[in-house]
């Protein structure tokens, strides 16, 4: 592979269709090279596809991302010139450094900074280091050995877009927050709204706004040529991240906004790394990422609901079969949190029975939704429901079952955050059929060693 990317970044053909069938031959030497009995390794290299279709087309698609990226020169890296470039410009601050120390107020920080500098080894800063482009950030070299007296002096210049404490606002944000909590209490508490599975916990008010918010968010997206001209058998223009910033994200923000009960819950968005995923391997930097989250906060503790995965509006099946495994792993990770986190296990006191992870797997155009439990020691994992996601204007049924799909997992993960904070009905004394604390071993792709 590495060879393939060294000839192709100095000498870029430019064809696809050439470029691909270079790959190719080159991904069949280093299977051939491969031992047969690293299967593991194999089966790596396997999931570029076998059918000589799948395997076009899956090369084709790596290309022409790689392709969009050299267009604006964004693997560009040049190792030469930006040292000389970042040694140049770091002379140059010096200099400056050293002009401001006359005639100033701030002689000593600007002598301690110039100080700082002639100490720095441009070998030993990475390109995208501030500093290389003549950037002093005070939360990096120079300044994280400098006294904190000096850091505020540099400070100074910014202190005068700051504003003094005005109680106006304070008392405007003060009643506004009383007023909202008494809203949430007489709408959730007083209101003798039925917090149980399977029934509607929004008023037909509140799910007509909502709905008239998610059509809105489909007029926009059928308004954009990209998806006037989506078709599932050929277009396949549209890559991941407009999928998700344009009809994903915009769609899930409106349905997990102000949800009933009122829980505590954060969204996030970008590839961040699974905490319960880093639980069990120990580590943040080699634990499982999703697309998407949603970390509800549970007293003292945080447990993560909700997971998703996406890819294109067109993608391989060994794509979505990927992200399925992913998250069904990634959802077991956060069901065993509730039983080896202290925190979390002191939530689920006698609550376990409650708890459900649910998982959003974006299969092309589909949208499925699957929940997992552990029931009597069993990890269960099933299909809650689907949809087909409208991005062209489709009949009324299509996009009701879309919009019902949306509201049933809003109103799924509402009603199951309740429960898990609110319901006193299991009493202390009664055993709870999900006490056991056996949990299997999430097995991940094995280590080599050589």
């Amino acid at each position: 592979m590495k060879e393939w990317w060294n000839k192709h970044n100095s000498d870029w053909i430019g064809s696809c269709m050439e470029d691909a069938k270079i790959f190719k031959k080159i991904l069949q030497r280093v299977k051939e090279k491969i031992p047969p009995k690293d299967t593991a390794r194999l089966n790596e290299l396997n999931k570029f596809g076998t059918g000589e279709d799948e395997l076009n087309q899956k090369i084709l698609q790596a290309i022409n991302d790689i392709c969009s990226l050299t267009e604006v020169n964004a693997l560009k890296i040049d190792t030469i010139n930006w040292y000389e470039d970042a040694t140049a410009n770091i002379h140059t601050l010096k200099r400056e450094v050293n002009k401001c120390k006359k005639n100033t107020i701030y002689e000593t920080m600007w002598t301690r900074i110039e100080y700082e500098l002639d100490s720095i080894n441009v070998e030993e800063l990475t390109f995208d280091h501030p500093l290389c482009s003549g950037i002093l950030d005070i939360t990096l070299e120079p300044f994280q050995t400098m006294p904190e007296s000096l850091r505020d002096a540099f400070k100074d210049p910014f202190n005068k877009y700051l504003l003094p404490r005005n109680e106006d606002i304070f008392s405007t944000c003060k009643q506004f927050i009383e007023n909202e909590q008494k809203k949430i209490i007489l709408e959730y508490i007083f209101d003798d709204i039925n917090f149980d599975f399977g029934v509607w916990l929004d008023k037909p008010d509140k799910l007509k706004k909502i709905t008239k918010r998610l059509l809105k968010v489909l007029c926009n997206i059928w308004s954009l040529p990209k998806y006037e001209s989506f078709s599932s058998k050929g277009n396949t223009q549209i890559n991941e991240g407009s999928y998700v910033c344009e009809v994903i994200s915009p769609l899930l923000s409106i349905i997990m906004k102000e949800l009933p009960g009122n829980p505590s819950i954060v969204e996030v968005w970008g590839e961040e790394a699974s905490k319960a995923s880093a639980h069990r391997k120990g580590s943040l930097k080699i634990a499982k990422r999703v697309d998407y989250m949603i970390t509800a906060h549970l007293g003292n503790a945080k447990l993560e609901v909700v997971y998703l995965e996406t890819g294109r509006p067109i993608s391989l099946k060994s794509k979505q079969l990927h992200d399925h495994k992913k998250l069904a792993c990634i959802a077991k990770d956060s069901i065993d949190t509730v039983t080896t986190k202290s925190a979390l296990k002191r939530v689920f006191n006698k609550k376990k029975k409650f708890l459900t992870i649910f998982n959003i797997n974006i299969k092309s155009d589909v949208m499925e939704i699957w929940c997992m439990r552990k029931e009597d020691g069993i990890y269960k994992y099933c299909l809650l429901d689907k949809a087909p996601i409208p991005l062209q204007i489709t009949p009324a049924n299509v996009i009701y079952s879309f919009i019902h799909l949306l509201l049933t997992l809003r109103t799924a993960v509402a009603c199951t955050l309740f429960k898990i904070n609110n319901d006193n009905s299991v009493k202390e004394y009664e055993s709870d059929e999900s006490e056991d604390t056996n949990t299997s071993i999430t097995i991940t792709t094995p280590q080599h060693h050589n």
